[in-house]
């Protein structure tokens, strides 16, 4: 598709939801808050937030319009207050970039620079017991694929479902945002390079055993620094998670 095709297509889209959902602000997000209007043509799908008066829940809406797909999310004021004041991890991933498209409210102004101040400074740190948890719950996933060797397939579908939990624990044990999925290994190609190779080593592999003993050295280079592995959970408070 050309891109003054796109172009007009997008403008179109802006136009409705300005005026017929009586639009706030209209926010460009995700991969176009970071490319040049001239640039269109190369993104897969349009992310756009749109910040509406008259609704009363988080919507959302994805689909394909003339060969562009778009992916719009609708708030209310209201609502995108109490995600602000209550540091909710979508508003803020979500949220931290963005260009505006429209906007006629000040107060949505101070709410963005809130946003990006708080992404800026991380999540609250993580209390010692839910350091902790992380530590036993992780151990305790290896510890039960280890009796299910015999089940080849069970096993390859449990050792990624603990490789992407590991992945997820090292964002969170650093005190960093979680990353979208498709992000998380460009990001820590970024911040942490060592991690990164070990991850890439064990994508490629194809042996299961040799793709087992990588998982346990992952799973111990992400907990090294917070104490290790916890085998065992002495009495005491226990999260409901």
């Amino acid at each position: 598709m050309k891109q003054m095709d796109i172009l007009n297509i997008f403008n179109g889209k802006i136009k409705e939801i300005v005026f017929q959902e009586e639009a706030l602000c209209l926010l460009l997000i995700g991969e176009g808050a970071e490319i040049e209007r001239k640039d269109f043509n190369q993104l897969n799908d349009i992310d756009l937030f749109a910040i509406i008066e008259d609704i009363n829940d988080f919507e959302r809406e994805v689909y394909e319009l003339k060969g562009v797909k778009f992916d719009i999310s609708y708030i209310s004021l209201e609502l995108l207050k109490k995600g602000v004041s209550e540091r909710w991890p979508f508003i803020i991933n979500s949220l931290h970039n963005y260009k505006y498209i429209y906007n006629e409210s000040e107060e949505i102004d101070n709410l963005l620079n809130k946003i990006r101040l708080i992404y800026n400074s991380g999540p609250r740190p993580m209390k010692m017991n839910e350091i902790d948890y992380i530590r036993f719950k992780l151990y305790q996933e290896y510890d039960d694929m280890l009796a299910r060797k015999e089940d080849k397939l069970n096993l390859i579908f449990l050792m990624n479902n603990l490789f992407k939990n590991i992945l997820v624990s090292y964002f969170q044990l650093h005190n960093l945002w979680v990353p979208k999925d498709k992000k998380i290994l460009a990001k820590l190609q970024k911040i942490d390079y060592n991690f990164y190779c070990l991850c890439q080593r064990f994508i490629g592999e194809r042996e299961v055993g040799q793709k087992l003993d990588m998982l346990l050295e992952i799973m111990s280079y992400v907990l090294r620094p917070f104490g290790g592995v916890m085998k065992y959970w002495r009495r005491g408070k226990f999260p409901l998670k």
